[in-house]
């Protein structure tokens, strides 16, 4: 039966009738008139087709119709509290909840190994679902299809909420047996003549994959070869390990990889300005106190990062 033709506020009235079986008590317990508790029975009486409450000498009876009611008006009525009570707090220690992210693979790589550990310990039921960061991630977030999005810092639609969480800077890396891999810093023609790798991953098919490296090249003049590009950061050291290309890259992604792959860090020739990975969120989000939770602990596990 659609509730659309069916007055709710009769359920109210219908539970303390057949709890109290007493008008006059069942007006009283949800703050009624006894008129206005009479006219109530009187329009369940005709909704149901049935008496529901009948005198026995000085009191009344239910019917068996009513007594076969008492139960789901019982659960009827504790669905509307829970429906409309004050919002069950998030408790980490029990919660089963799903969070979904997406990210870029750096700020995984930071942040994952010293995540997992923290939630081993203090939300042990609570899972994370991490994806690629696609192109539509503002929509995304705004439509609820995931929770949090990790990555570097853009101008985003006010609407949204943003957390600052680490700052980056750039250098170059070779491998440990390139011929400039020791200097410490290289000059601008030694920069430019390298191979480059490149990590561009939002770029599609067809799309250019320079960027900021080569606005600030053509600048001074110069010119790069980028002899490969690829969409993921995780790969690029590995290439840069194998071959005698060249990296520009954060420090921090590198700092990951430089004992295991024997990679060199040489400071560029270039003034680049920082950058900053944040975490973004929707307003629907903000005030969850399973998703406040969720980026205080981001925000507390990359602080040592």
């Amino acid at each position: 039966m659609l509730l659309h033709g069916i007055d709710t506020n009769l359920i109210v009235a219908l539970s303390a009738l057949l709890q109290e079986r007493n008008v006059t008590r069942a007006a009283r317990k949800v703050g009624l008139g006894q008129s206005s508790m009479s006219h109530a029975l009187a329009r369940l009486r005709a909704h149901f087709g049935d008496p529901l409450l009948v005198q026995a000498g000085r009191t009344m009876v239910l019917t068996e119709r009513a007594k076969a009611l008492i139960g789901p008006v019982e659960a009827a009525i504790a669905q509307f509290e829970r429906v409309f009570s004050s919002r069950e707090t998030f408790d980490p220690r029990t919660s089963e909840r799903t969070f979904r992210i997406v990210a870029t693979d750096n700020l995984e790589l930071y942040l994952l190994p010293k995540l997992m550990p923290v939630l081993a310990r203090e939300a042990p039921k609570v899972d994370l679902r991490f994806h690629h960061l696609p192109a539509n991630w503002i929509e995304a977030l705004q439509r609820g299809d995931c929770d949090l999005k990790l990555g570097r810092k853009y101008a985003v639609d006010p609407s949204l909420h943003r957390q600052d969480l680490l700052e980056e800077r750039f250098v170059c890396v070779l491998r440990k047996g390139h011929p400039l891999a020791g200097r410490k810093r290289l000059t601008l023609a030694e920069y430019a003549g390298l191979s480059h790798v490149v990590v561009s991953p939002a770029a599609a098919l067809g799309d250019s994959v320079t960027g900021l490296v080569d606005e600030l090249l053509r600048k001074h003049g110069a010119k790069r070869r980028i002899a490969l590009s690829v969409p993921n950061f995780l790969v690029a050291p590995f290439v840069v390990a194998a071959h005698d290309l060249a990296l520009t890259v954060s420090a921090r992604l590198i700092g990951s990889f430089e004992r295991s792959l024997r990679l060199r860090v040489v400071e560029l020739p270039l003034r680049m300005a920082t950058y900053t990975l944040n975490q973004v969120w929707a307003e629907r989000a903000h005030s969850d106190d399973g998703h406040q939770w969720l980026r205080q602990t981001i925000a507390r596990t990359l602080a040592g990062a």
